[in-house]
Parts: C-alpha cells; structure tokens; sequence
C-alpha cells in the first residue's frame, strides 16, 4: 500500500495558539510528521510514504513529496489517491498522531476488506486503509468524518470496518492533547521536543 501523510506546513496547528509559541508550534509538528512517517516505514503492509503538503521541505527522510495547494485534507488526499502510486492501495494516515507504530498501521491493513478506519476521539478520522485508490471517497476534512465516512461505505454497498486502535485514534489538537503526550512514557520525537518545550509538572489536565 502506498501510505499517504497530509500535512497543512509547519505554520498548523492554530488551535495550540496562546499555548505553544510559532516557533514551538512548529517544531512539534515537523516532530509528529517524522514519528508517523517512520511508523509507515516500519509498517509491512506499506510499499512507499507519500506525504502531501504545500511545504516539500518539510517532508523528513525516507518519504516522498506531492505538493498541494494547502486548501485542506479532503482535496491533498484526493490528489494523492489519484497518483499512480496509489493503484494497489492506500493507507492514509493524519500526521498528528505521533503515537502511530507500524503494528497499529499494519492491523489497520489488514482489516481492510476493502475499507477500514481508525475514528479520532472528536468523531474526525484519524487513519483510513483502502484496498484500492477507488473503493470509496472517504469523507476527511468534514465534522464527524469517520461517521460520514462509514454512512458513505454503507450507501455504496462497502464493507467498511471500524478499528479500535488506542496508538492511532490519540491525536494533538488542543493543549490537553500537548500535556497528555508530554506526560506518557512515549519514544517518541513529538514527546522528545515537549520535554523541552514544557516542565515536567503542571499544565492542562
């Protein structure tokens, strides 16, 4: 499967605003996107990394990069489902979930027959696999995108399976999100930059 990786620039995550300075914005998001993008490179199921994004400098070692226009998630996936690299499959994976390992990704796969997803704790969709480019046009970039998602396979007749997987449906969006990843025992990049960013006491709960 070719797995796909939108990603806004390192200028995202506005909702951390007042709480995380520009420059601390950005330094966790390029950390997030190089914990997914090395939990795609141990995933079995996955052939090749794609990350979709307006800002190609952003994309760490070991992916490949399809630009787009940054007007949102619906539209860069839609650009990468079309790439012929998509052709045998795709799993598509939001780049702020930094507690993706290759495990969760590759039981996502597997239990895409031909449609899983792996639902945000808001109803968004964190991480969606598809057996092929075409089987359905995933509803991302919309409120309550992982049940849009699942209503759309079942009025086109998919199968489409919903995955409990605590590594992919954790995601950072608010600064509870922040402190939560901060406070667990994670290896991981994202977590590395916070313990420098944040004491190691306080904060939101």
């Amino acid at each position: 499967m070719l797995a796909i990786v939108p990603v806004r620039g390192r200028d995202g995550k506005h909702r951390l605003d007042g709480f995380l300075s520009p420059d601390e914005r950005a330094q966790l998001v390029e950390a997030m996107l190089a914990d997914v993008v090395a939990a795609c490179g141990e995933a079995e199921s996955v052939g090749e990394i794609l990350v979709v994004t307006p800002d190609p400098a952003l994309v760490p070692p070991g992916a490949g990069a399809l630009e787009d226009e940054g007007t949102g998630h619906a539209a860069a996936i839609a650009r990468a489902l079309g790439d012929p690299r998509a052709r045998e499959g795709a799993l598509i994976v939001m780049a702020d979930c930094p507690l993706a390992t290759g495990e969760a990704l590759d039981a996502l796969a597997s239990a895409a027959r031909p449609v899983s997803l792996v639902a945000a704790a808001d109803g968004g969709m964190n991480a969606l696999a598809m057996r092929s480019p075409d089987a359905l046009e995933p509803a991302f970039g919309v409120r309550g995108a992982s049940g849009e998602t699942l209503e759309r396979a079942r009025t086109a007749g998919v199968a489409a399976t919903l995955v409990e997987e605590p590594r992919l449906a954790f995601d950072v969006d608010h600064p509870a999100d922040v402190w939560k990843l901060r406070e667990l025992d994670a290896k991981t990049r994202a977590h590395d930059v916070l313990a420098e960013i944040l004491p190691p006491t306080g904060g939101l709960h």
